[in-house]
Formats: C-alpha cells, sequence, structure tokens
C-alpha cells in the first residue's frame, strides 16, 4: 500500500477540517426538511429522503464532485481515480430515518463520503481508482418489514416478486407505488444490467455509522471500529396461553399462569445469556422489547390466561444463536407441562451474523493511529455494511460517538467527533485507493 506523504496528509487533514461547516449546513438542510413534530421522519421513498438525497447531491455537485441516482433512487457522488478501469471504492450509508427518530442515523455516513470526497479534490489528491459516497434508500426495516432494500437492490439480493410484494407499512402502498411518486420507474430496476454493484467492479465498502449504543462514550473514545455484525434471532408475537382463573379461589397446584410462566422463561434464558456473555461469547444481547397481558380480560383479581411477550437474542457466533434457539425449545416444553400452560412462539425470523474484513479494520485502526486520533474495537448492529459483505465486497464500519442512542430524537453527535471520523475515512479511503489489488484488501 502506498502512503500518502505527511505534507499530503496534512492537506487533506485541512481539507476536511475546512469542510466542517458545509457538513453541517448539510445536516441543517436536511433536518429542515424532514422536521417532524418531535425529531426527523425521512420515509423510504417518500419526498423527505428525496430532499435529504438532492441536499447531498447539489452539496457533492458544488464541490466538483461527478454526481447521479440510480434506477432504485440510491445517490452516488464520484471523485474519479487515475486508474477508471480499477474496481472502485464504496463509502456511504442512508438516507432514511425511522418515525420521529435523530437526524445522524444513516445522514452521518452519507454525508462523510461526500465530505471525505469533496476534501481530497479540495487537497488536490487524486485517488488510484475511482470513489463514490454512496446514499442508500430504505436501511430501516419500519418502512417495509424488512432492511437494507436499497443497498440489496443493488447488489443483486432480492428477486422481482419479492420486490412486487412489499408494502409500505405506514402507507399500505406497493413499494413500486411509493417510487413512482418520485419519478422512479420501478421495472427500470430489473433490466438485464440493473446489478449496480459487485464484486468484480467494488474493491470495498466503508461505511461510518453514529454507535447506537453507550460503549464509546462509557469510554470516552471517539471513534470505534466494528469487529462483525451481529446476527440476531427474534420471535416477536410468543404466546403463553393457559387459563383465566378466580385469584382468591384456584390454589397455586391447579393455577395455569401465563405471566408466571413466561416470567419462568424470561429469567431462565437471562441466566444463559449470563452464560454465554460471561464465558463465550462477549458479543452476545438479550432483549425483551414486549410482554403484556390483554386489557380486554386482564384483573387484578384473575389469574392470566394469556401472556405476549417477545424474544430477541443477538451474537456475532452462529453457535451462540443456535445454542440460544434449542434452549427456548426446550424450555418452553419443560415449563409448559410443568405449570400446565401452552406456549405458542410462531416461525423465528432474523439474520446470519456478518464478519467484517480484517484488512479493512486494520487500515481503519493504522489511519486513526497516524492520525493520533483514539478508537476501540466492538461489536456493531446491522448496517447496510453487512449486504455488501455477503455480497462478496469486502466492508468495514467506522462508528462515531453519540450520545442517547439512536432511532429517537435525541442523537448528539458532536462535530469535532465527526470531523475525527471523516478524517479516518478520507485518510484509510485514499490509502486504499492505491494498492496494486484486490488481494491486498481481501
Amino acid at each position: 500500500m502506498t502512503s500518502m506523504t505527511l505534507g499530503q496528509s496534512q492537506k487533506l487533514r485541512d481539507a476536511v477540517r475546512g469542510l466542517m461547516p458545509l457538513a453541517e449546513d448539510i445536516f441543517n438542510k436536511v433536518r429542515a426538511a424532514s422536521q417532524d413534530d418531535v425529531g426527523v421522519t425521512r420515509a423510504a421513498w417518500s419526498i423527505q429522503d428525496q430532499a435529504a438525497a438532492d441536499i447531498l447531491l447539489a452539496a457533492a455537485r458544488n464541490h466538483g464532485l461527478t454526481t447521479r441516482q440510480d434506477a432504485i433512487g440510491n445517490t452516488y457522488a464520484t471523485l474519479n481515480g487515475m486508474n477508471e478501469t480499477a474496481p472502485g471504492i464504496l463509502t456511504g450509508s442512508h438516507l432514511d430515518s425511522v418515525a420521529k427518530g435523530g437526524n445522524f442515523d444513516g445522514l452521518a455516513g452519507a454525508v462523510a463520503g461526500v465530505i471525505a470526497l469533496a476534501a481530497m479534490k479540495k487537497a488536490g489528491l487524486q485517488p488510484g481508482c475511482k470513489l463514490s459516497a454512496m446514499g442508500t434508500r430504505c436501511e430501516e426495516s419500519v418502512w417495509f418489514g424488512i432492511a437494507y432494500i436499497g443497498a440489496r437492490l443493488a447488489v443483486g439480493d432480492m428477486g422481482r416478486a419479492a420486490f412486487d410484494a412489499l408494502m409500505r407499512l405506514d402507507s399500505g402502498q406497493t413499494i413500486s407505488a411509493h417510487m413512482s411518486e418520485l419519478g422512479i420507474v420501478a421495472d427500470d430496476i430489473w433490466h438485464h444490467d440493473h446489478v449496480e454493484i459487485t464484486a468484480a467492479n467494488t474493491k470495498a465498502f466503508l461505511e461510518l455509522h453514529i454507535e447506537q449504543g453507550p460503549l464509546l462514550v462509557e469510554q470516552n473514545v471517539p471513534l470505534g471500529i466494528a469487529t462483525a455484525v451481529r446476527g440476531n434471532l427474534r420471535f416477536g408475537d410468543g404466546i403463553c396461553f393457559g387459563a383465566y382463573q378466580h385469584s382468591a379461589a384456584t390454589p397455586r397446584r391447579l393455577r395455569q399462569d401465563t405471566v408466571l410462566a413466561v416470567t419462568e422463561l424470561l429469567q431462565r434464558l437471562e441466566i444463559l445469556w449470563h452464560d454465554i456473555e460471561d464465558n463465550v461469547d462477549p458479543s452476545a444481547v438479550f432483549t425483551v422489547g414486549k410482554i403484556f397481558t390483554d386489557p380486554s380480560h386482564h384483573a387484578l383479581t384473575k389469574v392470566p390466561g394469556e401472556c405476549h411477550f417477545s424474544l430477541n437474542f443477538g451474537s456475532t457466533e452462529q453457535s451462540s444463536q443456535d445454542r440460544f434457539e434449542a434452549a427456548i425449545a426446550d424450555l418452553t416444553a419443560e415449563i409448559g407441562a410443568r405449570r400446565r400452560v401452552r406456549f405458542v412462539m410462531g416461525a423465528p425470523v432474523g439474520s446470519s451474523p456478518t464478519p467484517l474484513n480484517p484488512t479493512l479494520r486494520s487500515s481503519l485502526v493504522q489511519s486513526a493511529e497516524r492520525l493520533d486520533i483514539p478508537c476501540t474495537e466492538f461489536a456493531t448492529v446491522g448496517h447496510d455494511a453487512s449486504i455488501f459483505a455477503r455480497a462478496g465486497i469486502p466492508a468495514a464500519v467506522l462508528l462515531v460517538r453519540n450520545n442517547d442512542g439512536s432511532h429517537n430524537p435525541d442523537e448528539k453527535m458532536a462535530m469535532a467527533d465527526f470531523e475525527q471520523g471523516v478524517q479516518v475515512l478520507a485518510a484509510t479511503m485514499i490509502e486504499l485507493s492505491n494498492t496494486k489489488n484486490n488481494a491486498e484488501v481481501i
């Protein structure tokens, strides 16, 4: 890998710093275009996420980058390289948000890519290969029930039948109908050459994203490099059926209490989680996001005869997910028989863990070290990068410290931290562009 000279590195750093007002301007304009009564809402293929796309592309064009929008609605801002036939490097993240969410989830990565490329141009640096900053559509699963749709379509990881079946959950309209409102013709996606991004034409995908948990804040470190994307095992609507009985007239031996049965299940699953996390897999996480009885039947004086709940287990290790799934089957059978209740879990959904490219991770760490920017490494949650990794494209995720979590209006990414993230991203991309071949990345 060919390194920048000290002078080139300093020019790039100065250029990134000088473009921070542009970054703030983009964030502010997109926030104004998607402001909700609380937070921001950029639904997938809506006028709000299209506004974000247009604002981003206009800023890129104004700073000398070539821009376009593909048949899907994904955006690209490109800085040409010395070797135009060589596989290019992509960076970016998503333009949509959850309803009434924060302004930085996804958008920070899309903006970072444009700023990084504009800084290279400003610093007079031409990369070895083409570099593109991408804004993907519909990463959030809240809009159509599945995540990463823009990225999936870009790499050819979705068939026409599955696409046509997608309905936006808030409107009940098809994905094609929402695209049509923006002038995007769904049929154009399905031409024989609709696959935009392949392992043959893309050397690497780097995604900057705000951290969505508290680890960087806890450790007082501005940046993190993700080791892997957690997979997950999810039961969205588990139900325990028992019997509604008089609370004062029914002794314990005759009760069919669903709440106590579910409570025991959760307690024993938590014990298993602790064992997995403490002994074999520190990436393991377990969440019970929903638990409730039926308000039309429950009462202070009734033994609860029905209880609904959800289970969500995540890990970077498939063996941990398999162990947890087996335990759920065993425990529901055992507790159900002993307490005389019946668990109906439904089919699980989820995803497999996705390892991130060790060479790219090392490149990000080395760039941070050269720039004297503290960073740490840990597993992350689902991001578009996982789709590119599954398509055979080396991928990595750079996380930026963010107070108060994400998917809420209180995201608080400091611009100083964002600048450091862009510094590392830009330096890594220019270095990677000068690798002789893909083998140096892989």
